[in-house]
């Protein structure tokens, strides 16, 4: 009798496990077809136009970032904007995700200034070398974005006790492809002594933002054009108006800007392909300008701080910013993120001309 019980029970136990075994298994497959299903829904939204085809942030009612395989790079800036639970609404699904793109390599690729879209624990920045100067605290628009999103280095001020001044940024030229200078404002020695290195960095490649005023001295040439600081400052002084579009900056033809102070630039015969962006409305002058220098290319901007805008211009300036550096990103780093079940789909888009892969990742 005792040994009958025993097994009875041995048997029911025996039963009971498999039947959760065979249960847990299935929900697990079920839960991991779930995932793949969505997977492949996300990405095959994504390679289409979405709807409508001309969507934006307030009309988006499917999200796609291509065109006959082919990326929309405005698209792609408008996807990573509209934020993570909207997106996740739009496309149906309660896991969590994150869209990136690579290279033949396997590089993760800086898609107009995009490294990756979705799930914000999940990190992949900008692998580029860039330095940030300023000189005043009080000009410093762009240093906390510098500092954060391309872990640019930081120089400040010059004081030959300080080891990250000006002397240090031009002693370190060379390891950058993107700097930053925030009114600069250089003494007539400094203007004299760095010129040449600051002028050869630009022509070499380099990418260069500048804002404000770039010498204490007036009409001081460097990179092939002459920066000024207006005699006025008054509200109708610092009055400005978009002239031109550009593809890496949010702004539109006929657009008011109200600089919070009124610098300019003139173009000289070394300035290569000058193009105005903005013009101050009292007297003309060039108030955002673009233009190239030997084999680099340089903007200035009359101020990063601005008294009136139809928008957050610093932010306009850093997605530019962010456009502008091409190349790779660092890999993706999941790690933060608590997986229990991943599933992943690749697709083949063109961008630039090149063919290359939409990784989507889903989990659990």
């Amino acid at each position: 009798m005792d040994f009958t019980i025993a097994l009875l029970l041995f048997i029911f136990t025996l039963a009971i496990y498999f039947n959760y075994t065979n249960n847990s298994v299935n929900r697990e497959k079920n839960e991991m077809d779930n995932l793949i299903a969505d997977a492949r829904s996300i990405s095959s939204s994504l390679v289409l136009s979405g709807y409508p085809s001309d969507w934006d942030n307030a009309s988006a009612v499917r999200i796609g970032i291509a065109n006959e395989q082919r990326i929309d790079a405005a698209k792609i800036k408008l996807f990573k904007q509209l934020g993570y639970n909207s997106t996740k609404r739009k496309f149906g699904t309660l896991y969590d995700y994150f869209v990136f793109f690579t290279n033949s390599k396997g590089e993760v690729l800086n898609v107009n200034g995009v490294c990756g879209i979705g799930n914000p624990i999940v990190s992949t920045t900008h692998d580029v070398k860039s330095a940030y100067y300023y000189q005043d605290p009080a000009d410093s628009f762009l240093k906390e974005f510098m500092d954060g999103t391309f872990k640019a280095d930081i120089y400040f001020g010059n004081d030959v006790q300080d080891i990250s001044d000006i002397d240090a940024l031009i002693n370190n030229l060379s390891k950058y492809s993107f700097i930053v200078m925030e009114h600069p404002l250089l003494s007539a020695s400094d203007y004299n002594q760095f010129k040449d290195e600051l002028g050869n960095y630009s022509s070499s490649g380099g990418l260069l933002m500048i804002s404000g005023e770039l010498a204490t001295a007036q009409g001081k040439n460097l990179f092939g054009a002459d920066f000024y600081k207006k005699s006025g400052q008054s509200v109708s002084d610092r009055n400005s108006t978009v002239n031109n579009t550009d593809q890496h900056l949010s702004l539109s033809a006929g657009e008011h800007i109200v600089f919070s102070q009124a610098y300019y630039v003139d173009n000289t015969s070394s300035a290569a392909g000058f193009k105005i962006i903005a013009s101050f409305n009292q007297d003309g002058n060039n108030a955002l300008a673009k233009w190239g220098y030997g084999n680099g290319t340089v903007y200035f901007f009359s101020d990063f701080g601005v008294s009136y805008f139809n928008g957050d211009f610093a932010a306009m300036v850093e997605d530019g910013a962010q456009a502008l550096v091409e190349g790779t990103c660092t890999p993706v780093d999941l790690s933060n993120a608590d997986i229990k079940t991943l599933a992943k789909t690749e697709r083949y888009l063109i961008y630039n001309s090149k063919v290359i892969k939409m990784v989507v990742y889903l989990w659990q």
